[in-house]
């Protein structure tokens, strides 16, 4: 909904300003319109370049980790259960919400408006918790 309407807006301020109809005499509200406009077209292009550099460095084939930041030494269980804070006598449902909880708080969209070094540790914490997940999970089944 939001995407949406980040790409409404500056069709209907262009439209206003072609439009006849003013609510002012003068052309500073075109002006104010116009400058909306561009800054929304450039906040969008912005996001949409910060998307695309997420999920170009970011592969399919490596189930989605990033080659640069995966390490090289495997979790442990203890760890899994350290990076997700849960104890190991958990349940499937605990974890879940464990897991749940640690993504919305370092998930990279969340923090797509901060410098780069924290993007990136924003992936790098992802994968580990993704990865602890997994190692969890299985290990419960």
């Amino acid at each position: 909904m939001s995407n949406l309407l980040s790409k409404l807006w500056p069709v209907l301020l262009a439209v206003y300003i072609i439009s006849p109809f003013d609510a002012h005499p003068l052309f500073l509200d075109d002006l104010i319109a116009a400058g909306i406009m561009f800054y929304m077209i450039y906040k969008n292009s912005k996001r949409r370049q910060q998307y695309e550099q997420y999920y170009t460095h970011t592969g399919s084939a490596d189930n989605g980790r990033s080659r640069t930041s995966h390490p090289s030494a495997p979790m442990s269980l203890d760890e899994a259960y350290k990076i997700l804070d849960i104890k190991s006598g958990a349940s499937l449902d605990d974890i879940s919400k464990a897991y749940r909880e640690k993504m919305k708080k370092s998930h990279p969209d969340k923090v797509s408006h901060l410098s780069h070094e924290l993007q990136e540790k924003a992936k790098e914490l992802t994968l580990r918790i993704n990865e602890a997940f997994e190692l969890i999970k299985n290990n419960k089944k």
